[in-house]
């Protein structure tokens, strides 16, 4: 829907199914180096997703701006999860057993300063929670939010282009068999970390070289 010539909204709702191969999609496991048990017959994951987002498009001092915000959410019926909490010394790969769903909202901005310098922006919130031996809690080693701002200028003639990005991960929660006192339950935390990353780009008619760190 687009109620002006600079707005526009779009909302969308579906039902997915997938069928996991574990060793082909968590390949990457196997440097855990720690043993990895996988149920039999696998349920087919199957999940409902609901989603909104808005996109705001303008010019500002007389160069392009946009920022557009969205959300969505996606509720599992069935799922194959990773547990480490049961048991933290392996990985057993199962079925899912309880409620498990995921909120995402993220809104970003992009302006053009002048012309070929431009300036992003990004913030995204993760709520996702899965279901382990009857306990519902934060889905391990998934950050709860993530922040990104992009630098870019790419030179008249561009030949040269360069990058510099700062990106901020959120903390989460470790792999950790819950401890029960007072029904409340304690997890082990990581804490937020920031990465900065810059690259230099000399473009030719059919290729381009970098440098970067």
């Amino acid at each position: 829907w687009a109620p002006v010539k600079q707005l526009t909204v779009r909302a969308s709702a579906g039902k997915g199914y997938s069928t996991v191969n574990p060793w082909a999609e968590y390949n990457y496991l196997l440097s855990a180096s720690l043993p990895i048990k996988i149920t039999e017959n696998l349920t087919q994951e199957e999940a409902y997703n609901y989603g909104i987002s808005s996109t705001f498009a303008t010019s500002l001092f007389n160069r392009p701006f946009s920022i557009s915000g969205e959300y969505y959410f996606t509720d599992f019926k069935n799922q194959v999860i990773l547990d480490r909490d049961s048991n933290p010394g392996e990985i057993n790969i199962t079925d899912l057993n309880g409620k498990s769903y995921s909120h995402t909202i993220q809104f970003d901005m992009n302006y053009e300063v002048f012309e070929g310098f431009t300036f992003a922006a990004a913030y995204r919130y993760n709520d996702v929670k899965e279901t382990y031996n009857g306990v519902k809690r934060t889905k391990p080693l998934t950050s709860r939010y993530k922040g990104l701002v992009s630098l870019s200028y790419l030179t008249p003639l561009e030949l040269w282009q360069f990058d510099l990005t700062l990106q901020l991960n959120g903390g989460g929660r470790l792999p950790s068999s819950p401890v029960i006192n007072n029904t409340k339950i304690y997890s082990e935390s990581y804490s937020a970390f920031a990465q900065l990353s810059g690259q230099v780009t000399r473009h030719f008619r059919h290729f381009s070289v970098y440098i970067g760190g």
